[in-house]
């Protein structure tokens, strides 16, 4: 269990689970998600993430993509809801992204370095 007591979302296909990590937190992606409508499974979690992160003063995200095998266009929007919501932020809010991407998964270099254009200055890729 993480230090905001969120359980994995878990579908036939992909979990998503957060982990405690010494920066902050550390949001875990495998599988496929490729369902026609992920908003209702992972809208909330990201919600639940995100209001947790500013409420404990959390400063560092990090998105690790290296074993997601499949990600569609409407997971990729669920993304970028969460991380346009950091934007607007007051500066004592706001709180930094890392993304990792693992290189030997072709679709990830070129979308998930896309999401850092979003929100300029609060997101790092990593490439693996």
């Amino acid at each position: 269990m993480n230090k905001f007591g969120l359980s994995s979302v878990i579908t036939e296909k992909a979990t998503v689970e957060l982990l405690d990590i010494p920066q902050g937190v550390k949001v875990t992606f495998s599988g496929d998600i490729d369902v026609q409508n992920p908003e209702p499974i992972f809208v909330p979690f990201f919600e639940q993430i995100h209001s947790n992160v500013i409420a404990n003063g959390v400063k560092y995200v990090e998105l690790d993509f290296s074993k997601l095998t499949f990600l569609n266009s409407s997971g990729i929007k669920t993304l970028i809801k969460w991380i346009t919501k950091v934007t607007p932020l007051p500066a004592d809010q706001k709180y930094n992204f890392k993304i990792i991407a693992n290189s030997q998964i072709t679709w990830q270099e070129t979308s998930l370095k896309m999401l850092s254009m979003l929100a300029p200055g609060l997101i790092e890729i990593q490439i693996q």
